[in-house]
């Protein structure tokens, strides 16, 4: 559907339910309607879509304002977040958008030393010749000295070749863990709760950060390991190159469900993605994609899977059943 249209559908929801629509303005409406079949189903689309909405707006303005009572009926909540989203508009929505989303990773990114923007990738010859590689939305600061090598990662995934040097141990510093190395080659992933390590070449000892609870292990090649508020987790076997595909330009997914796969995708999109319902969130996905194209991606998952995507005010996409298929079930 073009998008315009659907533009178009979004902003006459919210000027028809702000309370203040006049009757020229449903006139309007209604001769806007009526021009082709395709701008009656956008606006009905926008209509069931919302619709379906209760629960998950009820969960999303929780999380965002804890003052609001778990006992808060759906209906209470849902007229709450109309207001806040839909009253003013498309410009409203991306300007909370902006604010709950994007402005705080901001501020790490503003004073770190390298970083990459949203779906860059940047690969960078440090001071003592080791290769860092940095995927996507990603942010370091550089503290070498006579003793140590560190790397302090804030945000986003780094892929590292490190220089061989046994009197300066090399360090890559996460919220969750620590890992220390001389010489190899690995992956380190730092996420909003948790921190992954792959390892390709060599061994790496990872550890949790300051004060957590738990312990050092050791990892080789072919080996990852999970550091989170609890420490560090147990060590799996994974390939490798699976963790690092993105080096290639390719996102790799097996037998994940949807729910980390759309996580995945965030970091590519210069928006962002939500899954609407929460019933489609553990369906599960396989498949290599080209992470140039990550708009195809989302289409390919939206074939496969059967769903629908819905885009507010440029970069925000809400992913859900079709509207027959809510009826259904």
């Amino acid at each position: 559907m073009d998008t315009k249209i659907s533009d178009e559908a979004i902003d006459w929801f919210s000027r028809l339910g702000s309370g203040r629509a006049s009757s020229e303005d449903h006139q309007r409406f209604e001769a806007w309607r009526r021009q082709s079949p395709i701008h009656a189903k956008a606006y009905a689309d926008v209509e069931k879509f919302w619709a379906s909405l209760d629960g998950p707006a009820l969960r999303v303005y929780q999380q965002k304002n804890p003052a609001v009572s778990s006992k808060t009926t759906g209906s209470v909540a849902v007229r709450r977040v109309t207001r806040e989203r839909w009253l003013f508009g498309g410009l409203a929505l991306a300007a909370a958008w902006l604010a709950v989303f994007y402005l705080p990773g901001m501020l790490r990114f503003w004073s770190s030393d390298y970083s990459t923007q949203w779906g860059e990738k940047r690969e960078i010859v440090l001071a003592d010749h080791s290769l860092m590689m940095l995927n996507t939305h990603t942010a370091v600061s550089i503290d070498f000295s006579s003793e140590r090598r560190k790397v302090s990662l804030t945000e986003g995934e780094a892929y590292f070749e490190v220089a061989r040097d046994l009197s300066r141990p090399f360090i890559v510093e996460t919220a969750y863990g620590v890992v220390q190395v001389t010489g190899t080659m690995f992956n380190v992933y730092a996420q909003e709760k948790r921190m992954t390590v792959t390892v390709s070449e060599g061994r790496v000892r990872v550890s949790p950060t300051g004060g957590a609870q738990g312990h050092t292990v050791e990892l080789t090649a072919g080996q990852q390991v999970a550091g989170d508020g609890n420490g560090i987790g147990r060590i799996i076997e994974t390939d490798a190159r699976q963790s690092s595909a993105w080096r290639e330009g390719l996102l790799v997914f097996t037998m994940r469900p949807l729910a980390e796969v759309v996580d995945e995708l965030n970091r590519y999109f210069p928006g962002r993605i939500i899954i609407a319902d929460p019933r489609i969130g553990q369906r599960i996905v396989s498949g290599a994609f080209d992470l140039t194209r990550p708009q195809e991606v989302l289409e390919a998952i939206e074939k496969t899977l059967d769903l629908t995507s819905l885009t507010l005010a440029d970069n925000l996409i809400l992913l859900y059943y079709p509207a027959l298929q809510f009826a259904a079930q």
